[in-house]
């Protein structure tokens, strides 16, 4: 009891004494980081990985920079700082992101690396009075990663939607089908480019009990790199005419059912919207043999009818 009395009254004489040393200027602020670590143990060679950091201020009434070290020396090259080595963390701005980028070169070893990045906050030089006394405050971020030789193809659906589109016209005996843009937030949780292997609707009438039709996306669906997060479109054909429809919705990772639900669906009247609709690719089976038919039998006319004069030149000689 009398060494806590004696520390207790000696700290009262010294609290003072710090309090008036930090001049008017001085401001305590709490720094963090948000997540405080560089994670990925499904990295391949060549892949590109890419994680934000929030460097995050309690209170922002000052500007200050974050300068950046990196201290893992197996992997210092595969490393960079997209926005440089100093950060600059302006007055009014309690969260600032940091992008921390992954390069694996085609050489790395399959294993496990570690590391850490270190940021210190400062006061940035414009905005320190004289005498004011600088904190610098700082935090780790952990660096764990992991080289391995599997491939891993898998995502997630974060967000779907699907616009408005005009019904399918007839031209002559063709009759090109609408077209549904099906609009996926897809994020790749695996390690090498992914999409959707296929994308069924099986469109209902409003009430959604009766089954109209059943359709699946044409075309190559473009594809979302590793680790990545973006919009992608499915085409899907309808053959339905105007009006209101309940569409329910598969999503496919090969044989593995992603992600399925409902959503509305409103066809107008062709030429409604400036909305190209299908081509030739949206045409059926028979209408595309109807096409196609008569173009391979002008070409094998043509061809007999070249081959029969070359022969009857070659007689003439």
């Amino acid at each position: 009891m009398r060494i806590f009395s004696q520390n207790f009254f000696a700290f009262l004489i010294v609290l003072p004494v710090l309090f008036f040393s930090m001049g008017a200027n001085e401001v305590f602020a709490g720094f963090g980081i948000t997540p405080p670590y560089v994670s990925n143990t499904s990295l391949t060679r060549n892949s590109t990985y890419e994680q934000q950091i929030l460097l995050v201020r309690s209170d922002a009434v000052s500007n200050q920079k974050a300068e950046i070290t990196i201290d893992a020396p197996e992997i210092q090259d595969w490393i960079e700082i997209v926005q440089g080595e100093e950060i600059k963390l302006p007055r009014g701005e309690q969260k600032v992101p940091m992008t921390v980028r992954i390069m694996v070169p085609e050489d790395a070893e399959f294993k496990d690396y570690g590391g850490s990045i270190r940021i210190r906050t400062l006061p940035d030089g414009e905005d320190v009075a004289p005498g004011a006394v600088s904190i610098s405050l700082g935090a780790l971020v952990d660096i764990d990663l992991s080289v391995i030789d599997r491939v891993i193809k898998d995502f997630r659906v974060r967000k779907i939607s699907v616009n408005d589109l005009n019904e399918g016209t007839k031209v002559g005996w063709l009759y090109f089908p609408g077209k549904i843009r099906f609009d996926v937030l897809l994020e790749n949780t695996g390690n090498v480019d992914v999409a959707p292997s296929n994308i069924e609707f099986r469109i209902y009438d409003r009430a959604g009990k009766v089954l109209l039709e059943e359709t699946t996306s044409k075309g190559k669906i473009a594809t979302v790199p590793p680790y990545g997060t973006e919009s992608i479109t499915a085409e899907i054909p309808t053959r339905l005419e105007a009006g209101s429809y309940v569409a329910r919705y598969t999503i496919y990772n090969d044989d593995e059912i992603k992600q399925e639900g409902d959503l509305s669906l409103n066809i107008l009247p062709a030429g409604t919207l400036q909305l190209a609709g299908f081509g030739f690719t949206g045409l059926s089976v028979p209408h595309k043999i109807s096409i196609l038919l008569p173009v391979f039998a002008v070409l094998i006319a043509g061809i007999y009818i070249w081959h029969a004069r070359r022969k009857r030149s070659v007689k003439n000689r």
